[in-house]
């Protein structure tokens, strides 16, 4: 995780964020201790009750180990919970990709808006994680193409300089993550999917925010953009167990990182709104995307994307115009705590609205990271 960031940003600095940033284009950032591991729940929180799409928050702490008569029952037990985040974060892949077909084929107007349809952006800065491929690689495109200066964040340097090399070459003259992996862990000992999906966004923002006070105005805020996904809304929080030691699914560790990233979002635009900034936060959701975070699904829908994505899923370039318009739009100039989809404020999952849960993921999350939580005296 890193401890310092190596960008300065400008007056109007937009930052998107989509995955875990170490190396900066320029310079690499320190790395922290690896965290202790938080400690068992104290006592049993409420739990939230029915939510749409079935999004909740337990607190409830790790079954005991079972007895060699109720072997079997735990087995079975174990196996339907990974089945069930698996149904659903497949359920609201197909609603998804049904909704893009139906755009497709339906709506007349251009499925990815020009960059030409932005002011430009000349003496700005944006930093992008993950912009050496995929979503984050064209809104790099977009951004630089408006006169931003652009730092690309990501684990590859190599990667971040290939990807400048190709930008330049196409003559100028992150979306970055995993998606159910396997169970394990990255440097700093975190769950994979809570790690680099969320944790590195959650530290580096922190990092970052004084730099964006400083360079936010009342007629330019400077811009966070945090990219989430619809399984967000299937997403179940287990602030006891963020790192899905109790029982892990590849399905349900990432929907928990893309609804933590939702919370994030709105807990930080609260604390900027007390403090009275000049910076927002909103979150975006990019749709199905036609990118290479599908390594690890099953080999069925490896072949039926391979032969079907042309015309259910959307392009990088597609994917990235929500971002792109939540960063230089100037109709989000001054709007925060924003979940949008298809350029368009769309209601996050009930759950997501929880104050007090988006306060108790924000203090867990800097324990995690090793960071002062000072949002304890926002109320």
């Amino acid at each position: 995780m890193p401890r310092r960031a190596g960008a300065a940003a400008r007056p109007g600095a937009a930052v998107t964020a989509a995955a875990l940033s170490l190396p900066l284009a320029g310079g690499r950032a320190a790395l922290p201790p690896a965290p202790a591991r938080p400690g068992p729940a104290r006592r049993r929180v409420h739990r939230a009750g029915p939510q749409a799409a079935r999004s909740t928050a337990r607190l409830a702490p790790c079954p005991p180990r079972p007895e060699p008569a109720a072997a079997g029952r735990e087995a079975a037990m174990s196996l339907l919970s990974a089945l069930v985040p698996l149904l659903r974060v497949y359920r609201i892949g197909l609603l998804v990709i049904l909704h893009q077909l139906r755009r497709r084929l339906l709506f007349l107007r251009p499925r990815c808006p020009p960059a030409a349809v932005f002011p430009t952006q000349n003496g700005k800065v944006a930093i992008v994680t993950g912009g050496a491929k995929g979503i984050g690689y064209q809104t790099v495109k977009h951004l630089a193409r408006l006169g931003m200066h652009v730092i690309i964040a990501g684990n590859s340097e190599n990667e971040g300089q290939e990807a400048v090399r190709k930008i330049q070459e196409e003559a100028l003259t992150g979306k970055a993550g995993v998606m159910m992996v396997p169970e394990r862990k990255t440097e700093d000992g975190f769950e994979e999917h809570f790690g680099l999906n969320y944790l590195g966004h959650f530290l580096l923002t922190n990092l970052l925010l004084d730099t964006l006070k400083q360079s936010g105005t009342h007629s330019h805020n400077a811009r966070i953009i945090t990219v989430s996904s619809a399984t967000h809304y299937v997403g179940e929080l287990h602030l006891n167990d963020l790192q899905s030691r109790c029982s892990y699914s590849p399905h349900g560790a990432y929907a928990q990182s893309k609804l933590a990233l939702v919370l994030f979002t709105y807990r930080l635009q609260h604390l900027l709104t007390a403090n009275g900034s000049h910076v927002t936060a909103n979150v975006v959701d990019p749709g199905v995307v036609n990118t290479d975070l599908y390594k690890h699904v099953f080999w069925v829908i490896k072949v039926a994307k391979w032969m079907t994505a042309w015309l259910f899923f959307k392009t990088p370039e597609e994917g990235a115009s929500t971002s792109i318009y939540a960063a230089v739009s100037p109709e989000m100039e001054g709007a925060g705590g924003c979940y949008l989809y298809n350029e368009t404020r769309t209601k996050s999952a009930d759950v997501a609205y929880d104050e007090e849960l988006q306060r108790r993921l924000w203090t867990e999350s800097c324990k995690m990271v090793g960071i002062s939580d000072e949002s304890s005296r926002v109320p």
